[in-house]
């Protein structure tokens, strides 16, 4: 600027110094403005992020912030049907589909639930006929292979995170290994943990007089997670129900003809099954789809034989026996369908059952006042439901992603939240534990069962002749073993009967 008045006379280079003077003045202060509107915009942000997190740490059903990785925007409008069992699940799949809906304008999801009895007739009866009515199949566990013809291998449409969905879960009824070429297809996803494990009345378990007699008597914890063996649970029910008369019941046990057998027999065989490496081979759960009742290792080009009958069998299957006494009689009243009203009613220690029980618990009168633990010796049996896509659907791409859309953390939460199940994903357990609304019995509970879901392996078979051959055949033996005598004799020439038709039924 004093170039300038070297080049124009002196008033006017100081006129126009004045003027760049002023320029200079209003351009700081338009500039001092916007700093100071910044920092009043971001202490209004602060304020409210402070807000909401506050907010999200009280609230019971956090606010679901959900992402879409769609990769198919429907250009017309495009229905997907579902169809599965009915279960208080059928309430956030609904919730979960309008989440999908609104982020992928034009599709509508249709949830189908029928009776746990009639569901799997009525998608199977569509599906041979090749028909597109149905996009997403559900299924459990055990009926997979029966529903398997029909699903498309979804490893081709997305990847599952195993450090996030327990392999034990995932295997056990969504993994099928291909027996023509020995390939392993993913047919379908779980969407929440459900195991066979041992519900037990903490106010009664934790009862520091009892475990101190009990230790006296027995010299072991009354605590189950203590428990190394099967013999300790049977000591349980006989000083709750025979000894001290604590209960009128003991520990709670499926053994109804039609199908319940099948559940609790390897339930328990797998203490046996694991610490014998004749019959498991060396592996864990034994060859997939044929799991823990079939040996671990097979001839080339041949099926694995039974597991089961021998010395070891014999030993489960008395155990079995011991524990049907401390049930109501006659034990058959002990079913899917009973027994998680029958544990609700209080006059019960515990029960092996599956954690979805666990929404029929939440209004009774031990509410609080109950755990879940592994079986004896810290391991559990799936019993996990599944979703897969029709081969003959329409939508195949929508479908798999509506399927990998309910394994969102936040969105596999809400399961737990809106029905009492439990969810699948390990970062959706994370998210409950760390939310201090909920009860400490509350955030304990999901994460136990998470920890049974890690290592639920004592699996029964799902192989094709499963439900047709497999379970009469082993049931119908069982059944009227636990109403005779009890007799080694008599458990052996059941399992050797069983067996035999066993061998028969997957070679023919």
């Amino acid at each position: 600027m004093e170039n300038l008045k070297n080049i124009l006379p002196l008033s006017q280079s100081e006129s126009i110094m004045k003027t760049l003077r002023d320029r200079d003045h209003s351009g700081l202060s338009r500039a001092v403005s916007v700093v100071i509107a910044v920092i009043v915009i971001v202490a209004l942000v602060g304020v409210l992020a402070y807000a909401l997190t506050r907010h999200a740490t009280t609230t019971t059903s956090p606010t679901v912030a959900t992402t879409s990785q769609s990769s198919s925007t429907a250009a017309a409008p495009v229905t997907l049907t579902l169809i599965t069992f009915s279960d208080p699940s059928n309430q956030w799949m609904q919730w979960a589909a309008q989440q999908f809906e609104a982020q992928h304008p034009g599709v509508k999801i249709n949830i189908v639930p029928e009776s746990f009895g009639s569901y799997l007739q009525t998608e199977i009866t569509a599906e041979k006929t090749g028909s597109s009515q149905y996009d997403i199949l559900g299924f459990t566990s055990t009926s997979a292979l029966s529903v398997e013809p029909y699903l498309v291998n979804l490893s081709q449409y997305f990847t599952v995170n195993t450090s996030d969905i327990p392999y034990s879960q995932l295997s056990f009824g969504g993994l099928y290994r291909n027996t023509s070429n020995g390939a392993v297809e993913m047919i379908g996803v779980p969407y929440d943990s459900s195991t066979f494990a041992l519900f037990y009345r903490t106010d009664i378990f934790d009862n520091k007089t009892l475990n101190q007699t009990f230790y006296n008597e027995y010299h072991v914890g009354l605590d189950p997670h203590d428990w190394t063996n099967w013999t300790d649970a049977i000591w349980a029910d006989e000083f709750l129900v025979n000894q001290t008369h604590t209960t009128q019941y003991g520990i709670l046990v499926d053994a109804q003809q039609a199908h319940d057998i099948i559940d609790t027999f390897p339930a328990i065989f797998g203490w046996w099954y694991e610490h014998n490496q004749t019959l498991n081979g060396g592996t864990v759960g034994g060859i997939t789809n044929y799991n823990i009742m079939f040996e671990g290792t097979a001839p080339p080009g041949k099926p694995p034989l039974p597991s089961f009958n021998n010395s070891d069998g014999v030993q489960a299957l008395e155990v079995f026996y011991q524990l049907i006494k401390y049930d109501p009689v006659p034990f058959s009243e002990v079913n899917y369908g009973t027994i998680g009203t029958l544990f609700a009613k209080g006059n019960a220690a515990g029960a092996i059952m599956f954690t979805p029980e666990n929404p029929t618990l939440l209004n009774s009168s031990i509410v609080g006042k109950y755990a879940v633990s592994t079986l004896p010796g810290g391991y559990a049996e799936t019993g996990t439901d599944f979703l897969g896509v029709s081969k003959y659907s329409l939508h195949k791409q929508l479908a798999a992603e509506f399927i990998q859309f309910l394994l969102q953390p936040n969105v596999n939460a809400q399961l737990y939240y809106q029905t009492g199940e439990f969810p699948i994903s390990a970062q959706a357990v994370a998210q409950i534990a760390s939310n201090t609304s909920l009860s400490a019995w509350q955030r304990e509970l999901v994460t136990t069962v998470y920890a049974t879901a890690k290592v639920a392996w004592a699996n029964p078979p799902n192989i094709p002749q499963t439900y047709p051959q497999l379970i009469p055949d082993f049931n119908d033996q069982v059944y009227a073993f636990l109403q005779g005598n009890g007799s080694p004799q008599s458990a052996m020439e059941a399992l050797n009967t069983a067996a035999s038709e066993w061998v028969a039924a997957v070679n023919g």
